[in-house]
């Protein structure tokens, strides 16, 4: 598997590094089949991250206490949620979850890439 390229600048300077992909595990009891993601950086609790998924590919519902911003760069499938709703996503689409909102990606015909960024809950606030 190839990694992705990673730039960071900063204060000190500009620094180069690679994220490698790596099979995506929610840790949840539905399992992901055909997922990986690579995890780009993050500071100061924000988190970016690439996932893609074969075709087909599935990530299994699970949950973050994170807020999700899933932008989409290529691909089309569903999202589906615990609630038994399903939201169709194409490319170009963006889908905010909640923190601790539980969802989960079934990708279509051709390879689905997500760019993901996460932010902290903000204080005082309740999930969807």
């Amino acid at each position: 598997m190839t990694s992705a390229r990673v730039v960071v600048c900063g204060g000190s300077g500009i620094d180069e590094k690679r994220a490698d992909w790596v099979p995506l595990d929610t840790g949840a009891d539905d399992p992901s089949e055909g997922a990986r993601l690579a995890v780009l950086g993050g500071a100061g609790g924000v988190g970016a991250l690439l996932v893609e998924l074969e075709p087909g590919g599935v990530i299994g519902r699970h949950a973050t206490p994170e807020v999700s911003v899933c932008h989409v760069i290529e691909g089309d499938g569903t999202v589906f949620l615990a609630d038994g709703n399903e939201i169709r996503y194409a490319r170009g689409d963006t889908v905010e979850f909640a923190g601790d909102l539980a969802h989960g990606w079934r990708g279509g015909r051709e390879r689905t890439l997500l760019a993901v960024t996460t932010y902290p809950q903000p204080e005082g606030t309740e999930s969807a």
